[in-house]
């Protein structure tokens, strides 16, 4: 690389913003905009084609025809608090050097939760740009940094990383901070876009928590915790609760079916003082793998 580059990269160096990642987030997959090696099998697109082969339209998983797809439901292996750890992604970084008489760029915060029963790892890109690599059953994506604007998300699987499970336009609203969760649908894989709200007026030292069904054949689901003065009722599949405030420390949290009262799981989760939680429920209700709760800790941009 030519010595002026490389030292205007320093120069702007300290005038980059990141999002912080966690310090035992693994480092993997290419930064966006390197391609890793081609996998087998898979022949590259050709100059103006489009790089990602849609497949056939899979059925739902426990329908009345079998996925398409051969793949097999993996339980995700839940390390005692509900949580799998973050997946390493690569943040853009920021520049806050607009040119002369060119509006700022805006930008938004994103991040994906694998909640497809029936699906293996994923691959994510934005555009043709790769984002995230072997997202896994029940693991959330570490939060990144996008421009705002209209994107298409492309998502395929691990092992076949030009062949397209999914595609979908989504508007990015500039400072808006989202949750993609990919999910069962009608016509196979889908996307729901979680918008990642702020918990407003909240006591000092009080955290807030909400709950989302992502069960795509659960019934409608009730949630309570710390004792049962928190309690989100109804949850239908794709409902998304308000958020509620809650003590710090060890909380347990109950899933029951809304109509019977039947326990469906329970869990325990250590709920940490000025943090902003969601408790996704995941799983097959028929099935495997069984229903049970993922917690995310949401993005402290949403910290007031």
């Amino acid at each position: 690389m030519p010595d002026n580059n490389q030292n205007n990269q320093n120069s702007n160096q300290d005038d980059m913003t990141f999002l912080p990642e966690s310090p035992d987030t693994p480092s993997f997959g290419p930064p966006p905009g390197v391609t890793g090696p081609e996998i087998p099998g898979e022949e590259p697109a050709a100059p103006g084609e489009d790089p990602f082969r849609p497949l056939p339209t899979p059925s739902l998983p426990g329908g009345s025809g079998r996925p398409i797809i051969p793949v097999r439901p993996v339980t995700p292996s839940v390390p005692g608090n509900g949580q799998r750890p973050p997946v390493a992604i690569y943040p853009i970084p920021i520049i806050p050097r607009p040119e002369p008489n060119i509006p700022e760029q805006g930008y938004c915060t994103i991040r994906f939760f694998h909640a497809a029963v029936g699906y293996e790892a994923l691959n994510v890109f934005v555009g043709n740009k790769p984002l995230v690599n072997r997202l896994q059953y029940g693991e959330v994506s570490s939060y990144f940094i996008e421009t705002d604007g209209f994107k298409t998300i492309h998502v395929t699987d691990s092992r076949m990383r030009r062949t397209a499970l999914a595609s979908e336009l989504f508007l990015f609203e500039e400072e808006d901070v989202y949750t993609i969760a990919f999910i069962n649908g009608v016509n196979g894989l889908s996307m729901y876009l979680i918008q990642d709200t702020p918990c407003r007026y909240r006591r000092p030292g009080i955290s807030c928590v909400r709950a989302v069904n992502l069960s795509y054949n659960a019934p409608a689901l009730d949630v309570t915790a710390q004792e049962g003065t928190i309690r989100f009722e109804d949850l239908r599949f794709k409902t998304i609760s308000s958020y509620k405030q809650i003590q710090p420390g060890v909380q347990e949290f109950y899933a029951s079916e809304a109509m019977s009262g039947a326990a469906v799981f329970q869990m325990e989760y250590d709920i940490k003082a000025g943090n902003v939680y969601t408790v996704y429920i995941i799983g097959d209700a028929y099935g495997a793998p069984d229903l049970t709760g993922v917690f995310t800790e949401d993005s402290s941009l949403l910290i007031e």
